[in-house]
């Protein structure tokens, strides 16, 4: 194969019992995908594009990260999880290996294939996905639990509070997920106010009932949930080999819904963590990938740990949350940042120009949520907001008890509220608790008017 082998061909590089297609970013073991990080596959097609040769670990990480400064223990991290994706270590064969003091070299025999320009417009054809421009952090197990999952699941919804990364899980699973199917369709409810025309819409995209397997997936449906329910249940009593994935803030409560709840990015619970085993968890390694994306002067120290940890844990684990802090880095610096924590400013901090509008800050996602809440449920999650840490639902009743709501009332508000991700539910030593995330919190002890998201008055 040559050295410069043009990545934008139609080809297939095979060697031992995976293909790789550059142009799609594919890795496939058989005819299964494998399972794979997208810094590990970049630097994957960066060996692989020289096969025999050892090639510096300066020029990988120039080639792989761009202008962006990491450490080499990043480098190290990502090329230990691309030999377990290749099964080395378990089958007996190598493919990459480490000239200590030089660098790396993909060792494995690699054929160049042609693949037919009509397969891949078929495949285009057959898909509708967006294309995410990044990868996922620490959702690795869940994506593969979803590509098992889906094709054996007609209807399932992945549930959580604004900004848990829904959309971009749904997507990517979806994605790794096409080979169980003949047909992907996307569809975004998010600028549908009403969704009076869900049901054309969805007809007209899916066309008469085929038997070939089919996947749609149903993005931000928790406006429209009554409605997305209806539609879905006639859909799939239509179309027998068709299968759902949903994103909402609540479950669909459709029948025969499966549900599941997107947890946070995991963090440590203890603020005196080593950085070799800090950076293990995902929201740090997410805090520090996004702070060094815009802030080349930024370097993982140890005397930095402790806030990075702060940070995250006092925004529950959030990936769009986590993601906007490490974006204001560059400009306040660590303990700036995390001393802006303490107001109602961090709610302000800007995120991407070219994220949806209800995800370019913090205050925009819950003024999403807040205005799906009824006045009542609104209410009760002003009251609630003043607990703080988690608390019983003999507490909340207690706490609820002077909104002069009947107490059927009151617990249907701390049922909905949970149904709709603005209260966490945890295990607690004698059952079940809830907890106001700290970011909502911060936002309904702002003052925000009943029915009325986004103004600001007094705290009732």
């Amino acid at each position: 194969m040559s050295a410069n082998t043009d990545f934008g061909t139609e080809t297939i590089l095979q060697f031992g019992r995976f293909r790789f297609y550059p142009y799609k970013r594919r890795l496939l073991q058989g005819d299964r995908p494998v399972r794979i990080g997208s810094r590990a596959l970049d630097i994957l097609q960066v060996l692989i594009a020289r096969p025999g040769e050892i090639i510096s670990k300066d020029t990988i990480i120039a080639q792989v990260w761009g202008a962006t400064v990491v450490e080499e223990i990043n480098l190290r991290v990502h090329i230990a999880a691309l030999r377990r994706a290749l099964g080395e270590g378990r089958t007996g064969e190598r493919y990459i290996a480490n000239v200590p003091l030089r660098g790396y070299g993909f060792v494995g025999v690699v054929e160049t294939l042609a693949e037919s320009p009509a397969t891949r417009f078929r495949e285009t054809q057959l898909s509708n996905l967006p294309v995410m421009l990044m990868g996922l952090v620490g959702r690795e197990d869940l994506i593969r639990q979803l590509v098992v999952q889906l094709p054996r699941t007609r209807l399932l919804t992945l549930v959580g509070p604004g900004g848990m990364g829904k959309t971009s899980l749904a997507i990517h699973a979806a994605d790794k997920a096409r080979t169980h199917f003949t047909q992907t369709c996307f569809l975004d409810l998010s600028k549908d106010p009403d969704g009076v025309s869900l049901h054309h819409t969805l007809a007209r995209m899916l066309g008469e009932p085929t038997g070939q397997p089919t996947l749609l997936l149903l993005d931000n449906c928790e406006h429209l949930a009554k409605v997305c329910a209806e539609a879905v249940e006639h859909l799939l009593r239509l179309h027998p080999a068709l299968h759902v994935l949903a994103t909402s803030r609540e479950p669909l409560s459709a029948e025969g819904e499966h549900v599941l709840r997107l947890p946070p990015l995991q963090a440590p619970s203890c603020d005196e963590v080593p950085l070799a085993q800090a950076i293990t968890y995902p929201a740090v390694q997410l805090f520090v990938q996004r702070a060094r994306e815009v802030s080349q002067r930024f370097q993982l120290r140890r005397a930095q740990v402790r806030a990075i940890i702060e940070i995250c844990q006092r925004l529950d684990g959030i990936p769009l949350a986590i993601e906007i802090a490490a974006r204001q880095v560059g400009v306040l610096g660590l303990i700036d940042l995390a001393a802006l924590l303490d107001t109602q400013y961090h709610l302000l901090m800007p995120g991407r120009r070219t994220a949806p509008a209800r995800q370019q800050c913090l205050r925009a996602t819950y003024d999403w949520s807040f205005g799906q809440l009824s006045t009542s449920e609104q209410l009760c999650l002003r009251l609630l907001a003043r607990l703080k840490g988690a608390f019983t639902l003999d507490a909340a009743v207690d706490v609820l008890d002077d909104t002069r709501l009947c107490p059927e009332c009151i617990f249907a508000a701390v049922r909905q509220l949970a149904d709709k991700s603005l209260l966490m539910v945890e295990q607690g030593e004698r059952g079940m608790a809830y907890r106001v995330p700290n970011t909502a919190r911060a936002y309904v002890l702002q003052g925000v008017p009943l029915n009325s998201p986004g103004a600001a008055i007094p705290a009732a």
